[in-house]
């Protein structure tokens, strides 16, 4: 008999269900123009309320067969192959920004923020879904995993105070919540 006991992951479905159950709340509150970076996976796509979008773009380096595929024949979506950092918009082109683990997957959180908001609409909304450092002893053993990370993708961190980010870069926090110990999501708007 085998020593090892291999259990399926019965967490990951779990976690994968709470964060798309919060990403669909979250999304049904945007209207307008949106851009969404970091949207390669194409999880959020079937949750945007496409009869109140004037227009969706979504930036990202790699897209998923699934993004691309996905058809939506109410609004314009613009697929933008780039990184997330390097936006290519005029001033105040959109009235929304989905923020869904894009900054924990830059090396450069503080300059995406710097092409966002300059991209942005005054009064512009950010919402946003991201890793949050645990509380007590589980925080070094996420501390540990993020250098880890760090170090095998040259400087993105899962470690980052997102909160702290937005606010330091010129946005307000309009609410914010931990969803299970080591996520965080909410609402900011441009000031």
């Amino acid at each position: 008999m085998n020593k090892w006991s291999i259990r399926p992951n019965r967490t990951r479905p779990v976690r994968e269900n709470v964060l798309q159950t919060v990403r669909r709340a979250m999304l049904t509150t945007v209207s307008g123009d949106v851009i969404e970076l970091g949207a390669g996976d194409g999880k959020s796509l079937p949750y945007y309320p496409y009869q109140n979008l004037h227009s969706l773009t979504l930036v990202d380096p790699r897209f998923s067969k699934s993004a691309h595929n996905f058809d939506v024949q109410e609004v314009p979506v613009t697929f933008v192959h780039r990184k997330i950092d390097d936006l290519p918009f005029e001033k105040h082109s959109f009235d929304c920004a989905c923020l869904f683990f894009a900054l924990s997957s830059t090396t450069e959180p503080y300059r995406v923020l710097a092409a966002l908001r300059s991209t942005l609409r005054p009064g512009a909304r950010i919402l946003f879904i991201d890793y949050l450092r645990p509380a007590g002893p589980a925080a070094l053993l996420f501390d540990s995993a993020s250098l880890l990370r760090r170090v095998a993708t040259r400087g993105r961190s899962f470690n980052r105070n997102i909160i702290n980010m937005l606010e330091v870069s010129g946005f307000r926090i309009v609410s914010a919540a931990r969803c299970g110990s080591i996520f965080v999501y909410g609402e900011a708007e441009l000031i």
